[in-house]
């Protein structure tokens, strides 16, 4: 990892200089943070202070996601870390979704974010940090900062941009008998429907896309070919069954192509989101989104009571015209 040989003071620093103190927190996905693991794995921390009621904090929130990933996603010499003062999980996460968040956040009651702001004295927001590998405050900004001037700030540190790793990942999914409607969030090494669904094939009664094309196991019949990540399917079981495919993580931000009418959609966000917000940026191009259970989005009725869609699930989506969606 690198070595610091540069730093920039702008102002009066309340903590500059001084030892971080440790601490322990859980983000939104369940992970465990211990700083000083962190540090003595040679790794910065940028940390950034925010409440989900502060206006300016959310100014920083794309930021701070742009820093993230030019920086290679917590997997090199960086590691970027949201810190909320208030709220659940589920509360971060909508306001983290609302201002294009995707690195990780620790949610003041659920992920004990708040303890962390008393232990260092936060007073006021936005409020962020740089702490080097051996632990020493190297700078402190007290307003929401800019993508130019925290790159500057890393980069004159020796800090190093670097692409994001692809990250293999293991998706669990359970099926209940009946029909259920599906997704996959992983790439796996053989995307063929034999392979992927080799250890449930006497379960799967039949599997559709939506354009009525099928993967019939007991008639050895096969005319969707291999699993399209950009879709999802319908399928059938005899029974209660679950499925572990372990692969390279599609991100969040893959483009998925919606044709005129009826699609089956698959959800590849990181998080629960409810419907509302995921669907936002066409929902003045759908008709109706409705689960496998008969639930469903209605924007031009704002009715939804589909409410979080759900990892491993996929969802029927009428639009008026041939659109692209990315979340």
């Amino acid at each position: 990892m690198k070595k610091v040989i540069f730093l920039t003071v702008l102002f009066l620093p309340q903590f500059l200089f001084a030892q971080a103190p440790d601490y322990t927190v859980t983000n939104n996905q369940g992970e465990s943070f211990v700083l000083s693991e962190t540090l003595n794995n040679g790794q910065f921390v940028l940390i950034d202070f925010l409440a989900t009621w502060c206006g300016p904090c959310a100014d920083g929130v794309s930021e701070f996601s742009e820093v993230y990933h030019d920086f290679g996603c917590n997997q090199s010499d960086l590691v970027v870390l949201s810190i909320s003062l208030d709220g659940s999980d589920y509360d971060t996460q909508v306001f983290h979704n609302l201002y294009d968040g995707d690195h990780p956040i620790v949610s003041g009651l659920d992920g004990g974010g708040s303890h962390v702001h008393e232990v260092y004295e936060v007073t006021s927001l936005p409020y962020y940090l740089l702490i080097d590998t051996s632990g020493a405050i190297l700078y402190e900004g007290m307003s929401s900062p800019s993508y130019a001037s925290l790159n500057s700030l890393l980069l004159q540190n020796n800090i190093q941009q670097n692409e994001c790793p692809a990250i293999e990942f293991t998706q669990s999914s359970a099926f209940h008998e009946g029909w259920n409607l599906l997704s996959k969030r992983v790439l796996t090494e053989d995307e063929s429907m034999e392979f992927l669904f080799e250890t449930i094939s006497s379960e799967l009664v039949i599997l559709k896309d939506a354009a009525g094309n099928v993967f019939w196991p007991s008639y050895n019949l096969n005319t969707i070919g291999n699993y399209d990540s950009s879709k999802g399917y319908l399928a059938k079981f005899s029974n209660d069954v679950s499925v572990n495919w372990t692969g390279l993580l599609i991100s969040s931000e893959f483009t998925i192509p919606l044709n005129t009418g009826w699609n089956i959609m698959p959800y590849y966000a990181t998080e629960a989101i409810n419907s509302t917000l995921y669907f936002s940026s066409i929902s003045s191009h759908i008709t109706i989104v409705k689960d496998e259970v008969g639930n469903v989005y209605l924007p031009d009725y704002n009715f939804n009571n589909i409410g979080a869609l759900q990892h491993g699930k996929a969802y029927y989506i009428k639009v008026t015209e041939a659109i692209s969606f990315q979340y």
